[in-house]
């Protein structure tokens, strides 16, 4: 088919009447938005972030002590011997990257944590958007980063963080 065969099907394609084209729905939502503002997401984050939290404190007090550790090697060097200085610095670099590498593998931890924690949201989140979608009569919910334009009631959003916090933040409390 050619140029003229293509655009020849194209206007019969939208020569059709509105009522015999597709009806569907389709329903949008702001995952992210889900994700931030839901009190529910917040009870899952909230465990992932208490080790977070002390992660920083245990990093800070670690932080501290080390630069005490330099500090004083610093200020006893010039009455050490160069060979025993050399030896001490040699061993507080070990050190540091040891505890480098403790603190890389804690923080991989939390984050893996947190991407967990979003992926069973959105597991436990799918069925009640889906509810949502079916009550609407839609054939499918997208995220709105996948939109371009919508019509503004097509933004499920606020209704499903209502749900999920009305119906899944109950049964996280009851357990």
């Amino acid at each position: 088919m050619g140029w003229r065969g293509l655009f020849l099907a194209l206007g019969l394609a939208m020569a059709q009447p509105v009522a015999a084209q597709d009806s569907s729905t389709v329903l949008v939502i702001d995952l992210e938005r889900l994700y931030a503002t839901s009190a529910y997401a917040d009870s899952l984050r909230a465990a992932v972030e208490v080790d977070a939290e002390a992660l920083a404190v245990e990093n800070e007090r670690i932080v501290a002590d080390l630069t005490e550790e330099e500090r004083s090697l610093t200020e006893r060097r010039p009455t050490m011997d160069p060979e025993v200085f050399r030896e001490e610095a040699a061993a507080f670099d070990a050190k540091v990257n040891d505890i480098r590498r403790a603190r890389d593998a804690k923080e991989a931890e939390i984050n893996q944590a947190r991407a967990e924690v979003r992926q069973n949201f959105l597991e436990d989140t799918r069925p009640l958007i889906g509810q949502i979608m079916v009550e609407m009569g839609a054939t499918a919910v997208i995220d709105s980063r996948s939109v371009v334009v919508v019509v503004r009631t097509a933004d499920i959003t606020s209704e499903a963080i209502s749900r999920i916090d009305r119906e899944l933040l109950t049964e996280t409390t009851e357990d």
